[in-house]
């Protein structure tokens, strides 16, 4: 039951926004020269051509929470990020050796300066030693992603969503981050702590299904991933020009996975910075930094 409020909690918020977003102050034309958007909602706009650097799944924002943001219209950016991993896994009572390779590959374009659509793809390898069925994997996962900001009085709102089309044999073999990154609907809102430091307030709804899983060595364990509710908290600071560092708490709830049964409630840090001009730049992220074992993200964006 409570899962059940909480879920129509997040469509009734979404909903209750929509009006005030379609209503508020956007920004409808940019200049061609000069970096003034222009006044919305009683404030300046700075905007860049090409842009900051994308989330995992390509959209303008910080490691995996995507931000309020103004482009000018028809702007093009493309991303690329590469991680690698390795990792202990116990399964039965054995230890398995586990490694991952990652490629996420992200276009986006903004359709009007307020509204940003985006196609991306998940590649990635992972291989166990010794191997094991239900986890040695190659695929790529296509996704396609929405983005619309507005302002409402003194605070930058933006909803979306990002979508993969994937099998039951596919959301059985990757990993809970990687469906959360694919397969989520969205609210974020920003307000300007200092000039250069900006909070970020996020909500986001999973798409998940009940899932079994065989291993292939005679365990089978079974996942009830109906129900995954993140919340998250972000920060940004720009040092000068396009050059920037970020950080993210993410908490999710998953009180439906018989996994997490004995901690349904999770928590983790992620870090980045990014460096470059108003047309390209380069990233490092930091995944889990807090982990004995965090993922490093390493890639770039450019915008034209």
């Amino acid at each position: 039951m409570i899962k059940q409020i909480k879920k129509a909690g997040i469509v009734l918020g979404v909903a209750m926004l929509l009006p005030c977003l379609a209503n508020g102050q956007v920004l409808e034309a940019l200049p061609d020269s000069g970096e003034t958007a222009g006044p919305v909602g009683g404030k300046m706009v700075v905007e860049a051509t090409g842009g900051p650097g994308t989330t995992l799944f390509g959209s303008v924002g910080l490691a995996t929470i995507a931000v309020p943001g103004y482009k000018k219209e028809h702007t093009v950016g493309v991303s690329y990020k590469t991680s690698n991993t390795t990792g202990d896994m116990s399964i039965g009572g054995k230890n398995y050796r586990v490694e991952k390779d990652e490629k996420l590959t992200g276009i986006r374009y903004n359709v009007k300066p307020n509204l940003e659509l985006s196609v991306n793809n998940l590649h990635y390898e992972r291989s166990s030693d010794p191997a094991l069925s239900g986890v040695d994997t190659d695929k790529d996962h296509p996704a396609l992603g929405m983005k619309y900001t507005a302002r409402q009085n003194e605070t930058d709102f933006c909803v979306g969503f990002n979508f993969a089309p994937m099998s039951a044999k596919e959301l059985n073999l990757a990993d809970i981050e990687q469906i959360e990154n694919l397969r989520q609907v969205y609210l974020t809102m920003s307000e300007k702590i200092r000039p250069n430091f900006t909070g970020f307030l996020n909500l986001a709804t999973v798409f998940t299904k009940n899932q079994e899983i065989d291993f292939g060595n005679g365990m089978v364990q079974k996942f009830n991933r109906k129900d995954i509710i993140l919340g998250g908290l972000g920060l940004e600071y720009k040092i000068a020009g396009s050059a920037s560092v970020f950080g993210e708490a993410k908490f999710g709830n998953y009180r439906d996975f018989d996994y997490f049964k004995n901690d349904s409630v999770r928590h983790r840090i992620h870090a980045g910075a990014r460096v470059g001009s108003e047309n390209a730049q380069l990233e490092l992220i930091g995944l889990n930094v807090t982990d004995a074992d965090p993922t490093f993200v390493i890639g770039g964006s450019v915008g034209f």
